[in-house]
């Protein structure tokens, strides 16, 4: 059951570096420090990429948008 173990873990990965950074932030902006941070989950960068290319306001409106993905 490794699979839902790294399932579980990557969203509190995601939590971590998206609280980090400074917002407002483009979705390049968030992809780049998610890079930069070490976080090199495919699973996770896939998604951010997937992101409507807008201005986010903080990490929660992003995490609620990749939830809709």
């Amino acid at each position: 059951m490794a699979t839902g173990s790294s399932a579980q873990t990557a969203p509190m990965e995601m939590q971590k570096v998206l609280k980090n950074i400074n917002y407002p932030v483009k979705k390049g902006e968030i992809i780049a420090n998610v890079r930069k941070s070490g976080a090199m989950n495919i699973m996770l960068l896939q998604k951010l990429g997937m992101l409507q290319d807008k201005e986010y306001t903080s990490a929660d409106e992003v995490l609620e948008a990749l939830t809709k993905i």
